[in-house]
């Protein structure tokens, strides 16, 4: 089956000019593999990173949620690349939101409250870099972003532009969990010039969720601000909670709406 004449990408486009040439939204990502750790901080530390936003850190278990997303995009609007997304799961101030378990959370993603503030976006390609940034206001570098999982062993790495590397998540994905939680909903909010925005992702792709096993996130001694961020979260040396993976992913990124 051609994946560009599937019905799901069948939807409303316009083109919007970036200064690294044209994009079609919403984006189109008809082939790709989705990797996506999700790790429990602190909550204090994940609300200084919010501090004069209006946002509010998702708590589960009474600690906060990042997310770490690592894409092998294939067959994309904007040509094939690779992201890494380093987030915090978030509600609107005001629409504070208390789960027990990570497994709830996933159960609970298509809450309209949740969503994610992206804290760091490197991509390989400047083409997705001026697209992410000039359209909604995303955190997004390029740099080198090799990513594999082969079996039960995922490799993922992110380059510092300026030489060395930033971080790493390397080791064994853990035990499958018997039951099949769905894949988790994407939506972001994003500050594009002094104006917030709420984007939605659509997204589709049978999920493999697992426990963290032997996978461990390592600091590479880079000063670049997404390593900052990551130590600032206490995420050097630490093991993900909860692992999910497919590498049959689609998805379509809209425009972003504006947060009243």
């Amino acid at each position: 089956m051609n994946r560009r004449t599937d019905p799901f990408f069948a939807v409303p486009k316009h083109v919007v000019t970036t200064s690294a040439g044209p994009v079609e939204l919403p984006i189109c990502y008809y082939d790709a593999a989705h990797y996506m750790a999700l790790f429990r901080v602190d909550a204090r530390r994940a609300a200084d990173k919010l501090q004069g936003l209006p946002l509010a850190p998702v708590l589960v278990a009474r600690r906060a949620v990042a997310i770490l997303s690592l894409f092998k995009y294939r067959d994309t609007g904007l040509g094939p690349y690779h992201e890494v997304g380093l987030a915090l799961l978030v509600s609107a101030r005001g629409q504070a939101l208390s789960l027990g378990s990570l497994t709830d959370l996933l159960r609970a993603s298509d809450d309209a409250s949740l969503g994610s503030y992206v804290l760091d976006l490197p991509v390989t390609t400047p083409l997705a870099k001026a697209a992410g940034c000039e359209i909604w206001g995303y955190p997004k570098f390029v740099a080198e972003l090799p990513i594999e999982l082969e079996g039960e062993l995922l490799r993922a790495r992110v380059a510092d532009p300026e030489g060395g590397w930033i971080m790493e998540l390397t080791g064994q994905r853990g035990q499958v969990l018997p039951e099949e939680p769905p894949g988790m909903a994407l939506v972001t909010y994003s500050l594009h010039g002094d104006q917030w925005l709420r984007t939605r992702v659509e997204t589709r792709g049978r999920c493999i969720t697992s426990g963290g096993g032997s996978l461990r996130l390592t600091l590479g001694g880079s000063r670049h601000r997404m390593a900052q961020n990551l130590a600032d979260l206490g995420l050097d040396g630490q093991t993900p909670k909860l692992l999910q993976t497919t590498d049959d992913f689609q998805s379509l990124l809209f425009a972003g709406q504006p947060v009243v």
